[in-house]
């Protein structure tokens, strides 16, 4: 099957309808906060101007092929194929150079067989070719250094610690792949002409090889991009063939709150030094939470006053001048303390403008409401339910609660 040849103004506007939605979503130019960062951007505009290239080479400049351009049969007469051209450049005087050198050389079978399997450009431009090797040797660069520069391209999308880093194998493996069973195929693939006048259509190998290249191409660089964010590895069938990544270090996927960055040891870090590091945590948090325990429940049980222990004193004078001016229990500070907090909470909350602002950055506060018949008309917003998360995180995965904290529902 051909694909569809556009002509350049078509592809402009095609390629204005793919970048600008994509660089608007890349950059957010009216967004007053950062959805990505400098290499994130750097990586998603490469990715763009990478499809937008291989589109153009399928779609605009596919590969040169006389018999397509001058709409005769394989089998053509080179007398034909002159006559096509001298039509086309006004007579045989403004034939170039080259095409007319192809026009000699595809009077032999050989020849023409030869061009099926390498292609217009090898048996235009080498003008030393003469055997099957020769041309062999001379069009296989140009197909290897089409693959090196994806090779490179698809190590530059998976660079270490990147969200598709572990995709590296599978790309380059697929490339790999690919040039060996395309460089097979061309090599040992027989060449069949049929005889003139006969309506069985010959396969031109070069160009069909080209077009499918050209189409891995396209898809490998936004499959490995798009993949890791699927994660399909978590299908049963499918785990088997795509890898998952590395998350070993990671806490589970449902205890990552919304808009957390991932979390990464520095480099050249040994298990040793995290197990060190581990322990010195530990053994300071510990005690922490045993000292917020008891100090916490001490608070709350402070219901005496400082009067009351100022007229048990064995000044009386003392215990007169603190009488006249009180002064209040820990437990009535800590009750202030927390009141003032709730006011301070309640009227962030309930500020349009701070709702407002939260919501345009993704962090809205949000109720989640439900229509009648039980479907949701306002989902939850993002900060109040990674709040909700944060807290069941605290409850299953910490330590369990003291029986004097007090937790309202």
């Amino acid at each position: 099957m051909e694909l569809p040849q556009l002509s350049l103004d078509t592809f402009v506007a095609i390629c204005l309808v793919i970048a600008t939605p994509w660089l608007y979503r890349t950059f957010s130019p009216f967004s007053e906060v950062r959805t990505k960062t400098r290499i994130e951007q750097l990586i998603s505009t490469a990715i763009l101007a990478h499809t937008l290239y291989m589109l153009h080479c399928l779609l605009v400049a596919p590969p040169q092929n006389i018999f397509k351009e001058l709409g005769v049969p394989l089998t053509a007469a080179p007398e034909l194929l002159r006559a096509k051209l001298a039509e086309r450049f006004g007579s045989e005087e403004h034939i170039p150079p080259h095409l007319d050198t192809l026009l000699k050389r595809l009077g032999l079978m050989d020849l023409r067989s030869l061009y099926i399997r390498f292609g217009h450009d090898v048996l235009t431009t080498c003008s030393y070719c003469q055997s099957f090797d020769d041309f062999a040797l001379y069009g296989f660069p140009s197909a290897l250094l089409e693959y090196v520069r994806e090779i490179a391209f698809v190590g530059f999308l998976t660079l270490p610690k990147s969200p598709t880093a572990h995709f590296r194998p599978v790309g380059l493996g697929v490339l790999l792949a690919s040039i060996l069973a395309e460089a097979y195929w061309v090599l040992t693939v027989p060449v069949l002409i049929p005889p003139r006048g006969s309506e069985i259509p010959a396969t031109m190998w070069h160009d069909t090889f080209v077009q499918i290249r050209h189409a891995l191409f396209l898809l490998l660089p936004l499959l490995t991009t798009v993949l890791p964010y699927l994660e399909l590895h978590r299908v049963p069938f499918l785990g088997a063939f795509i890898p998952a990544p590395d998350v070993a270090n990671l806490p589970p996927s449902r205890f990552q709150l919304q808009g957390q960055p991932a979390m990464t040891l520095p480099d050249g870090v040994t298990l040793t030094q995290i197990s060190n590091m581990t322990l010195k945590t530990l053994g300071h948090l510990v005690p922490t939470l045993h000292l917020l325990k008891y100090s916490h429940a001490a608070i709350m049980r402070s219901q005496e006053t400082d009067d009351a222990a100022a007229l048990n004193s064995s000044s009386p004078s003392q215990a007169q001048v603190q009488a006249q001016s009180p002064s209040p229990s820990l437990h009535a500070r800590a009750s202030e303390w927390w009141r003032e907090e709730a006011r301070e909470g309640h009227v962030v909350r309930t500020d349009e403008g701070v709702r407002k602002i939260l919501k345009v950055a993704g962090l809205g506060l949000d109720e989640e409401q439900k229509a009648d018949d039980g479907s949701t008309t306002q989902p939850e917003g993002p900060l109040l339910n990674s709040a909700k998360i944060a807290v069941n995180m605290l409850k299953e995965q910490g330590g369990p609660p003291s029986e004097h904290w007090v937790f309202i529902k």
